[in-house]
């Protein structure tokens, strides 16, 4: 591991909260299993607590061990090439202040080489939002992150990928039986 994913590793441990690119836009991130810290990002976004965060894992072994059931046609979109959140029921080991308010949460597995070494590391998924204020467009890269936010956060991941991402915000699904809702295209 290069010595910027152990100090994100470092600062997601204490615990803290980081900017970190994704494969698909610009984001603030935390463990999945800090609520001071699942509290702290919705304060620094100013986002109403209604309003549930994205959660990333770096495998379906990982998924598996914290949603108790997923079937054939979820996990299809969840390996879809396409960056792709799956709304999921049944999570397991998780705060209820990341749930919505019908006990569901999205979750998608990340395709990000660094990601995947740094949620692999961790050992835990990561909450991951939009690095912007609610409201505000998402930003797209580390320069375009409002200044605002850039003060409250631990943590800049400047991650250098040698792979290409796409800069818009993942697909959302919803799956129940076999009705695919598409929440955001």
């Amino acid at each position: 591991m290069n010595r910027i994913l152990e100090e994100a590793l470092v600062t997601l441990r204490k615990p803290g909260v980081i900017l970190t690119p994704t494969e698909t836009i610009v984001g603030l991130s935390c463990s999945a299993l800090s609520e001071t810290q699942i509290a702290r990002i919705y304060k620094i976004k100013k986002r109403p607590s209604s309003k549930a965060f994205i959660v990333l894992v770096d495998s379906m072994n990982m998924l598996e061990k914290f949603v108790s059931e997923i079937n054939s046609l979820q996990k299809e979109y969840l390996n879809s090439e396409r960056p792709t959140t799956v709304i999921l029921n049944k999570t397991i080991g998780l705060p209820s202040a990341l749930l919505a308010s019908d006990g569901t949460l999205a979750f998608r597995i990340t395709k990000h080489p660094e990601l995947i070494e740094l949620i692999n590391q961790l050992g835990v998924p990561l909450v991951s939002t939009s690095a912007n204020l609610s409201g505000q467009n998402s930003a797209l890269t580390l320069k375009e992150v409002d200044p605002i936010i850039l003060d409250q956060v631990d943590y800049s991941l400047n991650l250098q990928s040698n792979q290409s991402f796409d800069s818009t915000p993942s697909r959302i699904v919803k799956i129940i039986g076999k009705k695919v809702e598409i929440i955001r295209k």
